[in-house]
């Protein structure tokens, strides 16, 4: 959904408030610390954690993201 939101060109904020009303993510601790923080305009703690979530996984946080942003001409 928030990809779709995305390619369509989405108010992130919309996008967030979407994703806030959602049960499901919101029952998951990991997902609300993350809506929260982006709520509150912590990038830097969003991408910390992203960062952090990759290293366990054993993934490239920047070749992904890199990756990530080539979808979306423009950012």
């Amino acid at each position: 959904m928030m990809m779709q939101m995305m390619k369509n060109g989405g108010n992130p904020q919309q996008m967030l408030q979407s994703m806030m009303g959602n049960n499901a993510i919101m029952q998951n601790p990991v997902a609300k610390n993350i809506l929260g923080m982006a709520k509150n305009g912590d990038v830097a703690g969003v991408e910390q954690l992203g960062r952090n979530i990759a290293k366990e996984r054993g993934v490239d946080f920047d070749q992904e993201f890199s990756k990530f942003k080539s979808q979306f001409p423009g950012m």
